[in-house]
């Protein structure tokens, strides 16, 4: 990844809104900028950069050898246990009296504190901007990553059966995606049969699917630190007619979606795409969120594809297609691909077939 580029496209945005410099707390935004490991949940970095391009990441002891074999972009400035980084910022950003600072990240407590000694200016999402147009790398890493998830996801199904409960489908699954590859997991895995399917987000249960049953399942591994996304839904026994009626609607759904995808085309011209279908087969109304959302180094990222996004798509936006209906005491149906946005089109990096699967 080319992060003295990122750096340098970043000083050029804080340049434009007239401030000294930027600090930047969040862990992915930082990994974005410098490729230093992160943990999720964990705000033990500081990266300063000035309007001139000084870099400097602040580390304590416990990451600065992990992070000195990772990091070239950047002074790394290490700080003993008795010095907290943001101590040391305040030396390195001494002659920067206006900072650029990520609104929704820090803390009210800490922005009272920084206000201080600097006039702090939000950042407005910039770094999260640049995030949402991904390079040939990044889309190489969230090919990968989705590769992982096609072989998983073939080698888990070639080993349900019924007694299973949710909680092994997700362990079969879970350990496929660390066999083949996955770094870690992009989110915890997703599983949801009969009329737990309603959950778009449940989580696995101890309910063991009986006959005819659907099973909701989305999950995503992580690849040089960016995700995947996917959901396929299988039936354990013959479904229904109804739940099958409903399976191809959603499929028909999200192949429409799927085709309206181009660079130049809002989000909200494609969910409406799928709306369409839905709401032809007369379940348009349990289609109860958005079409799908951008991926990379988070799992939800900009764009977002829906009813009221009328931003155009452009190339290197990394998107999700995941239509799904969810009709209360029955059944849910989702199905997902993960797409890349082309000039003139799209490619879709999801190989696992669409076609319904009964085990």
């Amino acid at each position: 990844m080319d992060y003295r580029r990122r750096i340098e496209e970043m000083v050029s945005g804080i340049e434009e809104m007239g401030v000294d410099g930027a600090i930047i707390l969040g862990p992915e935004n930082i990994h974005y900028l410098t490729g230093a490991p992160f943990v999720r949940g964990s705000y033990g970095k500081v990266f300063f950069v000035s309007r001139g391009g000084e870099a400097s990441l602040i580390v304590t002891d416990l990451d600065y050898q992990e992070v000195s074999d990772v990091v070239k972009s950047a002074e790394i400035v290490k700080t003993d246990f008795m010095e907290k980084p943001l101590e040391r910022l305040r030396k390195i950003a001494k002659g920067s009296p206006r900072l650029g600072f990520e609104d929704g990240v820090i803390s009210a407590a800490l922005k009272e504190k920084l206000a201080l000694e600097f006039r702090l200016e939000p950042l407005r999402g910039l770094v999260e901007k640049m995030r949402e147009r991904k390079d040939s790398e990044e889309i190489a890493a969230v090919e990968k990553a989705q590769s992982i998830n096609d072989r998983a996801l073939e080698k888990a199904v070639g080993n349900m059966r019924e007694g299973m409960s949710e909680f092994e489908i997700a362990a079969e699954l879970e350990y496929y995606l660390r066999k083949e590859g996955g770094e870690s997991f992009a989110f915890e895995t997703i599983v949801a049969s009969g009329p737990r399917g309603v959950y778009p987000h449940g989580m696995p249960s101890a309910r063991k699917p009986s006959k005819g049953d659907a099973v909701v399942i989305d999950f995503g591994a992580k690849c040089g630190g960016y995700c995947s996304d996917m959901t396929r839904t299988i039936f354990f026994g013959n479904p229904s007619s109804d739940a099958k009626n409903a399976y191809e609607a959603v499929r028909e759904a999200q192949e429409k979606a799927i085709h309206a995808v181009s660079d130049g085309v809002s989000g909200k011209e494609i969910d409406a795409a799928a709306r369409a279908v839905l709401d032809r087969g007369g379940i348009g109304k349990y289609f109860v969120h958005g079409l799908g959302h951008g991926v990379g180094i988070e799992i939800h990222e900009a764009p977002i594809l829906g009813p009221s996004n009328e931003i155009p798509l452009v190339p290197g936006n990394v998107i999700t297609i995941e239509p799904g209906v969810y009709l209360p005491g029955k059944f849910g149906i989702r199905i997902e691909d993960l797409l890349v946005v082309e000039q003139g089109g799209m490619r879709d990096l999801t190989k696992y077939t669409r076609d319904l699967i009964v085990v």
